[in-house]
C-alpha cells in the first residue's frame, strides 16, 4: 500500500513539475516575444525618426539658401521692388499659416495619414513660416535703411541749393555795393546834395537795392544753418550683415521630434535584445572576418604546400648522410612480437627502459643508467632515455621485454652491424644491447640548406653507429624492408634508415584526401641500391586523437623533429 501511495506521488509530482516547467517556459517565451516585439518597433521609429529628422534639416537648409539668394538680388532694388517683395511675403506667410491651422487638425489622421508624417508636414510648415518671417524682417529692414539713405540725400541736396542760393544773393548783395560807391565816388555831391538828379535817384535805388539784399541775404542764411543743423542730425548706419536665418530657432523646432527620438533611444538602451544586439552587431564583421580567415587560410597553406613547396622539394637531390657507411640491417627472427627475448652474456650490456623490463633473470646484476649517452643528454631527455635499467650478467642470461603499457606495441630487435649506421628518431627505441666498454656510437648530422628538412621540420638527423642491437617499438609490429630502387613510405609509420640511403619526400598523390586530413601532405623515400628502412606495421592510433592536450602533445613534437629526436 505504500508502494502504490509513493508512486501516485511521485506520478502527480512529476507531471505538476512538467506543468509548472512548461508554465515557465511559454511566460518566458511571451516575455521575450513582447521584448522583441518592442525593439523591433523601437528600431523601426527610431530610424524613421532620423531619417525624418535629416529630410527636415535638408530641406530647411534648401529653404534657407533659396531666400538667402533672394534676398541677396535684392540688396541693390528700388524701394517700390522692396514693397512688392514685403507684400508677397505676408501673402505666402498667410497661405502658410493657413494651412499650419489646417495641419493643426484631426483631418488628415482620420483619412488615414501617419502621425509622424502628419507631424512632419506641420514641422515643415513651420519652418517655412519661420523662415518667411526673418526674410521679411530682413527686407523691412532694408527698405527702412533704404528710405534713411534717400532722405539723408534729399536734406543733403537741400543744404546744398540752401548753400547756393546764399552765395548767390550774398553776390548780388555784393555787385550793388560796388556800384553805389563807384557811382558816389564818381559823383559825390550828387549822391549827397542832388536832390532830384539821376545820380541822387539811382544812388537811392542802389541803396534800397543793397538793403533788400542784405535782408535775403540773413534769410537765406538762417535757413542754410537750419538745414545744416539736420543734416547734421544724420547717423551713419552700421553695416548690414547678409541675410543669414539663425538654424538654431529650426533646430528649436525640431525639438519635440529629437526628444521622442531620445526616448526611444533610452527605451531601446533598457531592452535586453538591444543590450545583446548593439555590441554583436559592432563585433560581427570582425568575427566573420575572423572566421573566414580560419576557414580560408589553412586551405591557402595546404594548397600552397601542396602544387609548390611539395613538388619543388621532390626535385631537389635526396639527402645522404653517410654515403661511405654499410647499408646493412636485419630484423631478429624476422618479425617483431608483443614481447621479445633479449640474451645478455658476460661481453655485452642490456641498457632497457624500466617500463619494457616485462621479466628478468636473478643471474644478472642491475643498476641504473641515467643517460643513453652522455654526450647528448637533452636528446636522452627529451626522447625518455634517461634511469635506464642497465643489466650485466656473468653468463648468458634471457630477458624480456615488452610494451607493458601500450597494447597496440610490438617489440622488434634491429641488428646493426659494425659499419653499418641506422638514422632514426629515438622516441622509437625503448633498449639498447651494447658490448661492454664500447657504447653504441651516436652521431649528430644537421642539414639546414635542405628543402626535405624544412618541409618536414627535421632539421638534425641522429645516426646510430653498430655494432650493437636496437630495440624498437611499432604499433602492430615493426618492418625491415630493402630499399633497392626506390621506395615510399608514411612519414608516420616511418622508424629509421641506413645513413647510406639517400633520402627526400614525396608528395601524396590525392590532394582531396590531404585536404581532408586522411593522409599526409608528404611520404618518405629511399632510393640508394643497398639498404633497408624501418617502419612501424600502422601509425598508433593515439596520434590521431584530437583535443587540447594532443593539439599541444603535437606541438611538442613538431619542437623536438626539428632537433631529430
Amino acid at each position: 500500500m505504500t508502494t502504490l501511495a509513493a508512486m501516485i506521488a511521485r506520478f502527480f509530482l512529476r507531471h505538476l513539475l512538467s506543468f509548472v516547467l512548461i508554465c515557465a517556459v511559454l511566460l518566458l517565451g511571451r516575455w521575450a516575444w513582447a521584448e522583441w516585439q518592442a525593439y523591433r518597433s523601437s528600431q523601426a521609429e527610431i530610424a524613421q525618426l532620423a531619417g525624418a529628422d535629416q529630410r527636415i534639416a535638408r530641406d530647411a537648409g534648401a529653404l534657407a539658401t533659396a531666400s538667402q539668394e533672394r534676398v541677396a538680388r535684392l540688396s541693390s532694388a528700388s524701394l517700390s521692388a522692396l514693397g512688392e517683395r514685403i507684400d508677397a511675403v505676408d501673402q505666402e506667410t498667410r497661405r502658410k499659416q493657413l494651412e499650419r491651422q489646417k495641419a493643426s487638425e484631426l483631418g488628415p489622421l482620420l483619412k488615414g495619414q501617419p502621425i509622424l508624417e502628419h507631424q512632419l508636414a506641420g514641422m515643415r510648415l513651420d519652418a517655412e513660416i519661420y523662415l518667411l518671417d526673418a526674410e521679411r524682417k530682413y527686407l523691412q529692414e532694408l527698405r527702412l535703411r533704404l528710405q534713411a539713405t534717400q532722405s539723408a540725400q534729399s536734406r543733403r541736396a537741400e543744404l546744398e541749393r540752401l548753400r547756393l542760393r546764399h552765395q548767390g544773393v550774398y553776390t548780388q548783395w555784393q555787385a550793388a555795393k560796388r556800384e553805389r560807391e563807384a557811382l558816389e565816388q564818381s559823383h559825390p555831391v550828387a549822391c549827397r546834395l542832388g536832390i532830384g538828379s539821376a545820380q541822387y535817384r539811382q544812388c537811392g535805388q542802389l541803396r534800397a537795392l543793397q538793403d533788400q539784399l542784405l535782408a535775403d541775404n540773413r534769410r537765406a542764411d538762417g535757413d542754410y544753418q537750419r538745414q545744416l543743423a539736420l543734416v547734421q542730425e544724420i547717423q551713419p548706419l552700421p553695416a548690414l550683415q547678409a541675410f543669414a536665418p539663425d538654424r538654431s530657432d529650426i533646430d528649436t523646432l525640431l525639438a519635440p521630434l529629437r526628444e521622442r527620438q531620445a526616448a526611444l533611444q533610452d527605451l531601446r538602451a533598457g531592452n535586453w535584445f538591444g543590450r545583446l544586439s548593439a555590441p554583436l552587431l559592432e563585433i560581427m564583421p570582425t568575427a566573420l572576418l575572423i572566421l573566414l580567415g580560419a576557414m580560408l587560410t589553412p586551405l591557402a597553406i595546404k594548397v600552397l604546400f601542396y602544387f609548390v613547396l611539395a613538388p619543388l622539394a621532390a626535385r631537389r637531390p635526396p639527402v645522404r648522410l653517410l654515403p661511405d657507411s654499410l647499408g646493412e640491417l636485419a630484423l631478429e627472427s624476422g618479425h617483431a612480437a608483443v614481447s621479445r627475448e633479449v640474451v645478455v652474456d658476460a661481453g655485452h650490456e642490456l641498457l632497457v627502459h624500466p617500463d619494457f623490463l616485462q621479466s628478468a633473470s636473478t643471474a644478472g646484476h642491475s643498476d641504473t643508467c641515467w643517460l643513453l649517452n652522455p654526450r647528448y643528454p637533452l636528446t636522452s631527455l627529451a626522447s625518455g632515455m634517461v634511469a635506464l635499467t642497465r643489466i650485466r650478467a656473468s653468463e648468458p642470461a634471457t630477458y624480456v621485454v615488452s610494451a607493458t603499457q601500450d597494447a597496440h606495441s610490438e617489440i622488434g630487435v634491429l641488428l646493426l652491424p659494425a659499419g653499418a649506421a641506422l638514422v632514426m628518431q629515438p622516441h622509437n627505441l625503448v633498449g639498447v644491447l651494447q658490448q661492454r666498454g664500447m657504447p653504441v656510437r651516436i652521431t649528430s648530422h644537421w642539414r639546414l640548406g635542405s628543402l626535405h628538412a624544412w618541409l618536414t621540420l627535421q632539421l638534425r638527423y641522429l645516426a646510430f653507429h653498430g655494432p650493437a642491437q636496437l630495440i624498437v617499438q611499432g604499433c602492430r609490429g615493426v618492418r625491415v624492408e630493402p630499399a633497392d630502387a626506390g621506395r615510399a613510405i608514411s612519414q608516420a609509420a616511418t622508424i629509421g634508415f641506413n645513413a647510406n640511403l639517400g633520402y627526400s619526400t614525396r608528395r601524396c598523390e590525392t590532394f582531396i584526401a590531404y585536404l581532408r586530413g586522411k593522409q599526409a601532405l608528404l611520404n618518405d623515400s629511399f632510393e640508394g641500391g643497398q639498404g633497408f628502412y624501418v617502419y612501424e606495421e600502422m601509425p598508433h592510433p593515439g596520434k590521431h586523437q584530437g583535443g587540447p592536450a594532443r593539439w599541444l602533445e603535437g606541438l611538442a613534437d613538431s619542437v623536438l623533429k626539428v632537433f631529430g629526436i
